[in-house]
């Protein structure tokens, strides 16, 4: 019964195999519907433009500042204060109008020449009280190069004598060398056995010197040590009530050690008292000794110079003489100029103050308000000053352009666009909108701060302008038929040079698919929209003009709907 066969379980059962794979087939087209959109959305979406090709003229424009072709400086050569200002920035001003109403020059340039005056006149004051020539330093130097001079002679001449000296006392001179080294010697020896009794150590002590005091200072701290252990045995002695005998010992030892002490001291004392009057008299040899050694090396060597060299040390000091003796005399000779020159410095400082004082007089005579009139036309730039603010001389007070004179405008472009242009070309205004205006290109310089990267045009601008006004300027360059021509807002640059982007589809089972690829171009003409370049580009290319967000080359991207 268990084993019989049931068609309708079988059927059942791949009803429901057939029910999951379709739920399961949906579900999966179902994701792949969703992902494919979710992914898209992420995309950047971007905005293409085709490829062209045909006529293009190619412009150049700039921005410029309409200056003045001249310009007026408005200065005085009075120091005074601004009392009152007329004109201000952008106003028109005729030929004598009043431009600024200066006040009173008292606290300016009189105040400054008064203090000149005084200036000049403490300089005058301090050069009168000029100290005379001093020539004691000199005069000293002098005296002290004839007593060189005169030892140098007294030095030559012993030098002279020292040759003759006999051959006994050059014998002596080495016996009293030697006989000096065996007194220094000697003199040491007692110098440190004597220090070493002072001190009761006789370790570096001359043994042939101290005799028998070593061995007696034995004697004396043996003596010492017994009666110290005899006392102490007497003390113990006295605590058992016994002490008869411990005392009689103990006596014995103190009478052996203070006669040992005196054997002792009475020895060191003699021994030392010999010791020091045997040094008392080997320093006096060794003194006596030395005196003779110094004595002959004077005589002989006369300063530790030959002969010879004491006769070039006189001649040197004698020149040396001569040439202070010529140096005061042409110190003297120059001085006396000086005081001549001093004396004429003293007559032209005195002949400036009192031009000063006059030039003083002048301006306390003239000490009233002065108007400054406008020699020219034109219109002012700048004002430089302010109300009670003090002038200065050939500062400028106000700059004038002169309108009757025209007007001009630089710009700077690339130095490859310039090259295309000539002299007296005419561009147009592109943004002049109070009447006609044209600018006429004058000249063409380097552009010193653009590393030979630039050129910089100067124009002469021409009809209804204003000083200060930006003008926006278009130049035609040449026209020329071109193969592929892009939008100039599609050209990008960076390290490699120019470049663009453009779209490249792949089809899959899903749809096409859009990517972003990279072409190299090179930039051969442009005007305001355009730019023909050349590069790997087709008419049926489509090229990347805009997109949502930042792109790289072979990223996926979604056209714009």
């Amino acid at each position: 019964m268990n084993t019989e066969t049931t068609p309708d379980k079988a059927s059942k059962k791949r009803e429901i195999i057939k029910t999951l794979l379709i739920v399961f087939l949906a579900a999966l087209l179902l994701l792949t519907f969703f992902s494919n959109t979710i992914m898209n959305r992420a995309l950047a979406e971007i905005t293409t433009s085709q490829v062209t090709s045909g006529k293009l003229t190619e412009r150049i424009r700039a921005t410029g500042i309409v200056e003045a072709e001249q310009t007026y400086e408005v200065k005085t050569d009075e120091n005074r204060t601004v009392f009152k200002i007329n004109i201000k920035t952008g106003q028109k001003v005729s030929e004598g109008d009043v431009l600024f109403t200066l006040g009173s020059a008292e606290s300016a340039s009189l105040s400054a020449a008064e203090n000149e005056l005084d200036a000049l006149e403490l300089e005058y004051n301090k050069l009168l009280l000029t100290p005379p020539a001093d020539y004691s330093s000199e005069d000293q130097q002098i005296r002290n190069a004839a007593e060189d001079l005169d030892q140098a002679i007294v030095r030559r001449d012993a030098a002279l004598a020292a040759q003759k000296t006999s051959a006994q006392a050059k014998a002596q001179y080495n016996a009293d060398r030697n006989e000096a080294k065996r007194l220094s010697e000697l003199r040491d020896k007692l110098s440190a056995t004597i220090s070493a009794i002072d001190g009761d150590d006789y370790t570096s002590a001359s043994a042939e010197l101290i005799g028998d005091l070593p061995a007696l200072k034995t004697t004396w701290q043996t003596a010492e040590n017994e009666y110290a252990a005899a006392y102490e045995l007497y003390t113990k002695a006295v605590e058992n009530g016994d002490a008869e005998t411990a005392l009689a010992d103990c006596n014995a030892k103190d009478e052996k050690r203070a006669s040992a002490k005196a054997e002792y001291d009475k020895t060191k004392s003699g021994i030392r008292a010999g010791l020091a009057a045997q040094l008392t008299d080997t320093e006096g040899k060794l003194s006596t000794v030395n005196a003779r050694i110094s004595s002959y090396e004077e005589n002989v060597s006369a300063g530790g110079m030959s002969y010879e060299d004491c006769v070039a040390d006189v001649q040197m000091k004698q020149r040396t003489l001569e040439t202070l003796r010529i140096n005061l005399a042409k110190t003297q000779n120059s001085n006396s100029v000086a005081q001549q020159q001093y004396a004429l410095d003293l007559e032209s400082k005195k002949s400036v103050i009192e031009k000063k004082r006059q030039e003083i007089e002048t301006l306390r005579q003239n000490n009233t308000t002065v108007d400054i009139t406008s020699k020219y036309s034109g219109t002012v730039r700048t004002v430089n000053v302010k109300p009670d603010e003090m002038t200065a001389s050939g500062i400028p007070l106000a700059v004038i352009d002169l309108d009757d004179a025209g007007f001009k405008m630089n710009v700077s472009v690339e130095t490859e666009l310039a090259k295309k242009l000539s002299v007296g070309a005419t561009a147009q205004v592109v943004n002049n909108w109070n009447g006609e205006a044209k600018a006429v290109l004058e000249t063409m310089i380097t552009d010193p701060d653009s590393n030979g990267k630039r050129m910089k045009l100067s124009f002469r601008v021409i009809g209804s302008v204003t000083v200060g006004s930006n003008l926006e300027i278009s130049l035609p360059l040449s026209s020329g038929q071109y193969q592929s021509i892009v939008p100039k807002s599609a050209v990008y640059s960076d390290q490699k040079g120019d470049f663009v982007y453009k779209v490249r589809s792949k089809h899959t089972p899903l749809g096409n698919r859009y990517y972003a690829e990279r072409v190299s171009v090179n930039v051969i003409a442009s005007d305001d929209n355009s730019s023909a370049v050349s590069g790997e580009l087709t008419g049926s290319d489509s090229i990347i003009t805009a997109f949502s967000k930042p792109i790289t080359a072979g990223d996926q991207v979604r056209l714009k709907s």
